[in-house]
């Protein structure tokens, strides 16, 4: 039977056309890998770059400033984040960026060091994470993280918050939550859980709740009991770090997923699912599936949809991703940001 058997095919998007192919950026020297993106109030887009190999900080985590188009964007470091230290999953990596009201928001995973994930022996990480901010856009993050001493989230049920993004400055939202989408492993996870919290606490451990139950209409309903939340989505070890957007042009939340097509091989390709759906919670139904995206040899991962660089007619887009870190992939330069155009094809 089919992982996918359980998930509809969307009757809303058709599927996807490259319409470019990958376009790796062009300064070699510039390294780094996962990538969150979020478009600011001051229209630059802010991220945050796990091992970032280009000079000076090269493991744990920076923060960076992406100018300009997908075509033509500079990439410069914002903050070394120095107490953000080790290499992998021995180290912070980040997950999840937003701007919320000129304020930014870091998600990352790995406070406490690896730890043993559920899914695969092989994978380093996915747990116990910690959500900072910064009033003057990276230059300064609280709590800093010589003060951090146990994560907010312990564990891997939401061990790597993606927040979801829904425009510059986060204009589109459509209540007065921020939501965050985790899977339980760095990659090839099973289980995708769904958080939210008010926009004006999104610190505060307490203030979050998650997805616990359904009703017999398909609304969910929350809990502030991490332990008593439910996946909105699982589909067998193929929940890496997901990204979700909402996409104001067609009123739906698009979300992406990938996998190692072997377990934890930078070496050996992997796959990408694109999915969709009415509200954050779902109901899901598929859009995309490619098996060895980008190839066998290139293993891309940590799809990312900058909702800066959408195009006027709304289904048209670029595609942010990260390159192997393996020995072929430092070879040959792959780790470092890639970009590819795409287009939804609505039906």
């Amino acid at each position: 039977m089919s992982v996918f058997s359980h998930i509809p095919k969307s009757t809303y998007i058709k599927g996807i056309e490259w319409l470019s192919d990958r376009i790796p950026y062009p300064d070699h020297s510039v390294k780094g890998d996962t990538y969150p993106v979020t478009w600011a109030d001051d229209d630059a887009i802010y991220t945050s770059s796990g091992d970032p190999l280009w000079g000076g900080k090269e493991h744990g985590l920076d923060v960076e400033r992406l100018i300009g188009g997908p075509t033509d964007y500079r990439i410069d470091r914002i903050n070394n984040m120095d107490g953000y230290i080790g290499w992998g999953g021995n180290g912070p990596k980040p997950t999840g960026m937003i701007c919320v009201d000129g304020i930014l928001y870091l998600a990352f995973q790995n406070l406490k060091g690896a730890r043993k994930p559920p899914h695969s022996l092989s994978s380093q990480h996915g747990s116990d994470a910690y959500i900072v901010y910064s009033a003057n856009k990276g230059f300064f993050w609280v709590p800093s993280f010589e003060n951090i001493k146990e994560p907010m989230f312990p564990g891997h049920k939401f061990g790597g918050p993606s927040f979801v993004n829904f425009g510059k400055n986060n204009e589109n939202a459509k209540d007065d939550f921020v939501y965050a989408v985790s899977s339980d492993q760095w990659d090839n996870g099973s289980n995708i859980r769904l958080g939210r919290v008010p926009k004006d606490k999104i610190t505060i451990k307490e203030s979050w709740e998650w997805v616990c139950a359904f009703t017999p209409s398909y609304e969910a309903v929350w809990s502030h009991d991490l332990n008593e939340s439910i996946p909105i989505l699982s589909i067998h070890k193929w929940m890496g770090v997901p990204e979700m957007v909402y996409l104001a042009s067609i009123d739906r939340y698009l979300m992406f997923s990938w996998r190692f097509h072997k377990d934890f091989s930078p070496e050996d390709g992997t796959d990408l699912l694109i999915i969709e759906a009415p509200e954050p919670y779902g109901p899901f139904s598929l859009v995309h599936v490619e098996e060895y995206w980008e190839g066998k040899n290139f293993t891309p991962y940590c799809p990312r949809l900058p909702l800066k660089w959408v195009e006027p007619d709304g289904v048209t887009c670029w595609l942010q991703f990260s390159g192997s870190w393996g020995v072929e992939g430092q070879k040959n330069g792959y780790y470092r940001s890639n970009v590819r155009r795409m287009r939804l094809i609505m039906k």
